[in-house]
């Protein structure tokens, strides 16, 4: 089985599937894939959005089967809250005139993103469901990069999947600096310098990281 991973700019993304506002999102991570058919996805995502009042239902409107919030994390703003839910999908729509993912038989897999204006997202299948998943593109004339095409390896699952990534970057930037260490090799104030942030966001992006860690764990008990 090989894996390859694609990226797109959401504009031209757009393009593609015009009924789906993805410009709305700031940023969408799918943590867990638990189903993916040929017709539906059922999926674990972290999302943040670019403006008040706009839900996932409505970024998903035609391809949305179920939705239910797992989690709410609360900023200051709105461009800081973060949402975690459960979705369930449709996967079969064609793009543009083309055949949709029902004609290329395959899955999606993990990577999943959308950041910084770019959507990230990788397909498993074997050598000619790979050219086929290519030609599908192509024949939409829109620009793609191909990120990688390796062999599917599965690695043991890491527990940092678990976070955000600004909650990855704090935690693992502290540990590499000897915030954990016994003595401490840096405080938190000088942490907060090296990340370019004010110390009570470290603090609670650390905190926040370390308790959803713990709550894994403690489930796995």
């Amino acid at each position: 089985m090989r894996r390859l991973i694609l990226e797109i700019s959401v504009r031209d993304l757009n393009r593609l599937y015009p009924e789906d506002p993805i410009h709305d999102l700031k940023s969408m991570e799918i943590l867990h894939v638990l189903r993916s058919d040929h017709q539906e996805g059922d999926f674990i995502a972290r999302v943040e959005f670019n403006k008040r009042n706009v839900r996932i239902e409505d970024v998903l409107r035609d391809r949305l089967v179920e939705v239910q919030l797992l989690e709410h994390e609360k900023g200051k703003e709105k461009e800081n809250e973060v949402y975690t839910y459960f979705i369930k999908a449709k996967l079969s729509q064609a793009i543009r005139g083309e055949p949709g993912l029902t004609a290329v038989r395959g899955y999606i897999s993990l990577p999943y993103e959308v950041r910084n204006g770019k959507v990230k997202f990788t397909f498993l299948g074997n050598e000619k469901q790979i050219r086929d998943f290519i030609k599908l593109f192509e024949g939409t004339g829109v620009r793609y990069r191909v990120v990688s095409l390796t062999d599917a390896k599965f690695p043991p699952h890491s527990l940092l999947s678990y976070l955000t990534e600004k909650q990855r970057k704090a935690l693992i930037t502290a540990y590499t600096l000897g915030y954990y260490d016994i003595p401490k090799k840096i405080g938190l104030v000088q942490l907060a310098e090296r990340l370019d942030l004010s110390r009570s966001t470290v603090d609670m992006q650390l905190r926040r990281a370390e308790r959803r860690l713990l709550n894994h764990i403690m489930n796995e008990l």
